[in-house]
């Protein structure tokens, strides 16, 4: 059977998305190259005066022309951006002004240099940020990149001319790009441009060039990487096409895991399985295997992991932290179980105290059968990298030292009386025991130390001749070896067993943090009780400032004042990502600002400790608190739109009961009344002309106040569910016949008109109801329309059901009062929900519109409100059409 080559739906909707840029999302394009003075800037912007040219909204964020005229020409004309100030320690530097791009909101930008670092203080650290942000808001950007500044060559590019550039973009960056322009020329031709000033236009500087970075050798190799780094960007394209196209695709199943550590080869090796991953179109992760030698690192050796494992992330990678104890058999079950076909690890000389023990790599490859596993060796200066990994093991506190050699002069005094009645074999148990003490609160550095003093103090002190290291029997040669080895091992296992106890403890910690803030979170009613229980639950834990944002508003904490802060709790609420602290986003505010997910909040942790760093695990942790605050005021909210619900159904019930009660209290005496002033009004020729004048008043308002009673009686009705229809199949231009003779007489001079368009069937309704309904329309458009208006009462088909429309040319409806009006009671700009019926006094009583809209909504119909484009209002509603039974 032929294999299946449709094309895939999903992803070819996919890939028209993309190359559409999306509803919102920018398009970015960037003109790609081998060096500085290929001609980046230049093709940028001729493209851009073309496109302005043909009437697009372009303007220049950036450009750095470096002074050079042919640059410099094609930048007249071009509208430019103003570049803000900021001042950084009382010198005043030019920048992008992203603010206000994402003010003006241009159909294109330019923003030149893609790797460049911002200036202190502003909002991201690196101009691709900026970018992003812009493209986020829907903004098109050109921009301009060096291959030597992509963040996977970074060592590559660093191999091959020696020289590191610490300006960097991440991969993912560029490979998200829409277009990428490779502009190209031979080394031999920028040569040539670099001597005739048209690269750099500084005096010595093409001199200083050529001599160190523009040598011909690294322009030939930059060239190469960049033609071959284009050349992957339109393999991925062509394969995303063949995929959705239902081609194979040319990825080959994959997955690369590479081991992370604090060492300086770590770096290099996500780096290179970065573009192991992109020739092989393979998902890859970066696993870092958290054993109890992590506790014993240094604070810069942690701080270093940090750093690999953020590298990992910003090239596309995911981050895997796992808690074991054996390391090669961890790694090589999460391998096998997450479906891992590679595994990259770096591999350095043995050292000589292991005595032939086998190193993690060696135990990989002799147990990893099935997997590919790829190895690199340490360079010379990864071995001995500028700030040292550095354990903690040995490098204790000196006091800790101290009290090892106390536990070992205790050990002697308590067994100094005993030498002469118990065999001196007997008191090594005593030094044994000092060890162990020491080891289980101080760790295996002052054990040791304990170790060899225990056995110094046992031959000084016990073995005859007293008070020197000579001994007559030569078996205490092999007694000192068993009681310092027995020691040895005896301090290790148990200082060990120590960590691994405090491990359990601060894990213990923590869940019980999350548990206790958990239940805190749940018995929370309100707002302000979940701000405090976040504030108790995260100072003493983690000594650190909480501060708690709802909506905008602070919740809990001291009340921020300081702009940095406030920005960047802002900018997280507006785009919810992390920020703030040691982040790519306002890493110069003092506090880290956390989303809460689904809430409009911010969770803000400020350390009381300026110097310290917060670490991804502790980032782990403060993204589950964040998701508990957010559940507990999903909860409060749901909670509150529970109770005020509850209130309004009882108060509604409470406003039906009163309605119905005093609508039927009322409407006997206002019909009695209203027939003795009608029985009055008939002797009107033997009264006073005064008497008949207030008699006909009256009448008038005790008519009023009956229709108002009705209306209440029929309100009640509706709002309590108790409204009985009697449908039956009617032609609507019946029912609105029967309406336009009752309302004949009020008219006046106004013209009513009536337009069928094409054939209207019959509707299922109850039809005195529905005539109530137009008689209150048509009366409403007559109370708002002059004497010589025209009101239009319109009919026409839809799919299965009948639209109708009663329009005006009067002053129309308010703007925001299309909804409102249809509300009970609501009166709002001098306009009320009862617009269509008012007493004589000419004051509505509210009702008239709720009422038109219960009757409708009880059809199964819709009713709604708008104001007509060349001027006065609709009242538009649908009834389902009558359907025959088969």
């Amino acid at each position: 059977m032929k294999a299946d080559t449709r094309p895939d739906p999903d992803k070819l909707l996919a890939l028209v998305s993309h190359d559409a840029g999306g509803l919102l999302r920018g398009r970015l394009k960037i003109f790609f190259g081998a060096s500085a003075g290929v001609g980046k800037t230049f093709a940028m912007l001729s493209e851009a005066r073309r496109l302005h040219a043909e009437g697009r909204n372009v303007i220049i964020g950036v450009a750095e022309h470096h002074n050079r005229p042919e640059t410099l020409a094609l930048l007249d004309g071009l509208p430019v951006l103003p570049q803000k100030t900021i001042e950084h320690r009382g010198v005043s530097v030019r920048a992008f002004d992203l603010d206000a791009a994402l003010h003006m909101k241009p159909d294109l930008i330019l923003v030149d240099e893609y790797a460049h670092t911002n200036a202190p203080g502003s909002r991201h650290p690196k101009r691709w940020q900026d970018i992003e942000e812009l493209l986020e808001n829907g903004i098109d950007v050109y921009t301009t990149l060096n291959v030597q500044h992509l963040e996977s060559l970074n060592d590559v590019v660093a191999r091959l001319t020696g020289v590191w550039v610490k300006e960097t973009v991440p991969d993912v960056a560029f490979d998200e790009a829409d277009e990428i322009a490779l502009i190209d020329i031979p080394p031999e031709d920028l040569l040539q441009r670099l001597s005739e000033g048209k690269v750099y236009v500084a005096e010595g500087a093409p001199q200083r060039a050529a001599d160190n970075f523009f040598k011909k050798g690294n322009l030939g190799r930059l060239r190469e990487l960049a033609l071959r780094r284009a050349a992957e960007r339109v393999d991925a394209d062509n394969d995303a096409f063949s995929a959705a196209m239902g081609q194979s695709e040319a990825a080959t199943g994959d997955k690369i895991l590479v081991l992370v550590g604090p060492d300086a080869l770590s770096e290099r090796l996500i780096r290179h399985t970065k573009r192991m991953a992109d020739r092989s179109r393979a998902p890859w992760s970066a696993l870092y295997l958290q054993t109890d030698r992590h506790e014993t690192l240094s604070d810069k050796a942690r701080l270093r992991v940090e750093h690999h494992l953020r590298l990992a992330e910003k090239l596309g990678g995911r981050v895997v932290r796992l808690i074991a104890g054996g390391a090669a058999a961890t790694i090589l079950g999460y391998a096998r179980h997450n479906g891992f076909t590679r595994l990259v690890l770096g591999h350095s000389r043995p050292v000589w105290w292991r005595l032939g023990l086998p190193s993690l790599s060696q135990k990989l490859m002799a147990q990893g059968a099935g997997l590919e596993i790829t190895t690199l060796t340490a360079e010379q200066t990864e071995l001995r990298p500028r700030d040292p990994i550095g354990h903690t093991l040995f490098a204790t506190a000196p006091r800790t030292y101290l009290m090892a050699g106390v536990a070992v002069g205790v050990s002697t005094l308590l067994g100094l009386p005993f030498r002469e009645m118990i065999d001196p074999d007997s008191l090594v148990m005593l030094y044994l025991t000092g060890v162990v003490i020491v080891a289980a609160r101080y760790g295996i550095g002052p054990s040791v130390l304990s170790s060899i003093l225990s056995v110094a103090a046992f031959n000084w002190f016990f073995i005859k001749p007293y008070y020197s290291f000579t001994f007559d029997n030569i078996s205490y040669v092999l007694t000192f070896a068993v009681m310092l080895a027995t020691s040895l091992i005896v301090g290790s296992l148990t200082a060990r067993l120590s960590l691994h106890v405090r491990l359990a403890r601060r894990g213990e910690a923590e869940t019980r943090l999350l548990y206790d803030l958990s239940r805190a979170l749940s018995a929370a009613r309100g707002i302000e009780e979940i701000g405090d229980a976040v504030r108790r639950g995260l100072t003493a834990a983690f000594d650190v400032e909480v501060a708690l944002w709802n909506d905008g508003a602070q919740i809990t904490g001291v009340p921020e004042t300081d702009p940095r802060e406030l920005g960047a709790m802002q900018w997280v609420a507006q785009n919810r990502q992390i920020a703030g602290r040691h982040t790519d986003t306002l890493p110069s505010a003092s506090g880290l600002y956390v989303p809460l997910p689904g809430e409009p909040g911010v969770l803000g942790l400020t350390p009381r400790d300026r110097n310290r760093q917060f670490t991804g695990a502790e980032w782990l942790v403060f993204e589950t608190v964040a998701s508990l605050i957010a559940s507990a005021l999903q909860r409060a909210r749901q909670s509150r739109e529970a109770e005020s619900a509850r209130v309004e159904t009882e108060n509604e019930k409470l406003r039906n009961v009163l309605l119905a009660s005093v609508s039927h209290d009322l409407k006997t005496p206002l019909t009695v009344m209203n027939g003795a002033v009608a029985s009055l009004l008939k002797m009107r020729k033997k009264l006073p002309r005064e008497a008949v004048d207030e008699l006909t008043s009256l009448w008038g308002h005790l008519t009023g106040l009956q229709k108002f009673v009705a209306n209440l009686l029929r309100m009640a009705a509706i709002t309590s569910g108790q409204l009985k229809l009697n449908f039956g199949p009617y032609l609507i231009q019946e029912i609105a016949g029967a309406a336009l003779q009752r309302i004949d007489p009020q008219k006046g001079d106004r013209q009513l008109r009536t337009v069928t368009t094409g054939q209207i069937p019959m509707v299922n309704i109850d039809g005195a109801l529905i005539e109530q309904v137009l008689i209150n329309l048509l009366e409403n458009a007559i109370a708002h329309t002059s004497d010589d208006g025209i009101i239009t009462l319109s009919f026409e088909a839809d799919a299965d059901r009948v639209r109708v429309r009663v329009s005006d040319n009067g002053p129309g409806l308010p703007p925001g009062e299309e909804d409102q009006i249809f509300e009970k009671f609501h009166r709002a700009g001098g306009l009320s929900s009862d617009r269509l019926s008012s007493d004589r006094s000419g004051q509505s009583n509210g009702l008239g519109l709720a009422i038109c809209k219960g009757i409708i909504e009880a059809h199964g119909g819709l009713i709604y409100a708008k104001t007509n484009p060349t001027g006065g209002a609709s009242f538009i509603f649908t009834l389902p059409a009558y359907t025959h039974a088969v």
